[in-house]
């Protein structure tokens, strides 16, 4: 009787847990492209923002330097900062972990503290998960996109136009993208009194891709040693693209051995059981008569 009281809350607890998780990916699928918009806050922190502005002088305290740095660069990269500084940021999630164990207590009893904490938990590491994806979708997006933006870029050079022409042709023509962001805030920095060359670079550091860091580096040398700043853009654009076809050759190498798991453990199983059972039943037809 005692086991039968403790499995009925346990099965309603991994039924609730279970659809949440699954309308939680079917919003998320829904809405990818507007989540991953640059400069969007996300709609989890908006809601908690109340929450997050009382909690945030606490949690503060308890960030280290090293990784409310590490944050703010990630927040800043993905135009969330200085709108989210790294305290809202903890305080945020902490407002969610909260709530998530609280709702958990409240539908399920004392009995479901360690399921609480479990959820807590769960509701504070989504907020690592979005940050860390939207930094893997932002360097993706910039990898992709850097050689065409490099050949108009190219073209305006070798035109007569400028490098800051250039740049704000493109941050004129260009549709909201990370990499037009990253060339809209190097007009900024150009037009708030840095250096062309040092805004690029500055601007690099912060986004954190590599490609970025490269061209900026180059720029800086072209600058420096006045070479043309045309074949400098055609050399970057061309080992750019060369770069991003072997990424593609990569990921189609790696295609064949990420197939291999759903064909050993969902394919092959469902062919042997539809090839095996007209088999066993004709065979035990013919041993019963």
């Amino acid at each position: 009787m005692n086991a039968t009281s403790y499995m009925l809350p346990a099965a309603c607890m991994a039924v609730a847990i279970s659809a949440s998780g699954l309308l939680c990916a079917r919003t998320w699928r829904r809405h990818r492209g507007a989540a991953t918009a640059p400069g969007r806050v996300p709609a989890a922190v908006a809601l908690f923002r109340g929450p997050a502005l009382v909690l945030a002088p606490v949690i503060s305290g308890f960030i280290g330097p090293a990784r409310e740095q590490s944050v703010r660069r990630a927040l800043d990269a993905n135009g969330l900062y200085p709108r989210l500084t790294p305290a809202l940021w903890f305080a945020s999630r902490t407002a969610q972990s909260i709530l998530a164990a609280s709702l958990c207590i409240v539908f399920f009893g004392a009995r479901s503290a360690p399921a609480a904490a479990v959820a807590a938990a769960s509701a504070f590491m989504m907020g690592g998960i979005w940050l860390r994806r939207q930094d893997i979708e932002r360097e993706r997006r910039i990898t992709r996109e850097l050689p065409a933006y490099l050949d108009l870029l190219t073209v305006c050079v070798e035109a007569g136009a400028t490098l800051t022409s250039g740049v704000r042709l493109i941050v004129a023509q260009a549709p909201e993208t990370p990499l037009r962001n990253y060339f809209e805030r190097v007009l900024r920095e150009v037009r708030g009194g840095r250096p062309r060359a040092e805004a690029f670079v500055h601007v690099a550091e912060i986004h954190g891709v590599e490609s970025l860091t490269t061209l900026a580096s180059a720029l800086a040398h072209a600058e420096g040693a006045g070479m043309s700043l045309g074949q400098i853009l055609r050399t970057q654009s061309e080992q750019r693209t060369a770069e991003r076809f072997a990424r593609a050759e990569k990921l189609a190498m790696q295609a064949p051995v990420k197939m291999l798991g759903p064909l050993i453990f969902c394919i092959f199983p469902c062919t042997f059981i539809v090839l095996a059972v007209p088999i066993v039943a004709r065979l035990m037809e013919a041993f019963r008569s």
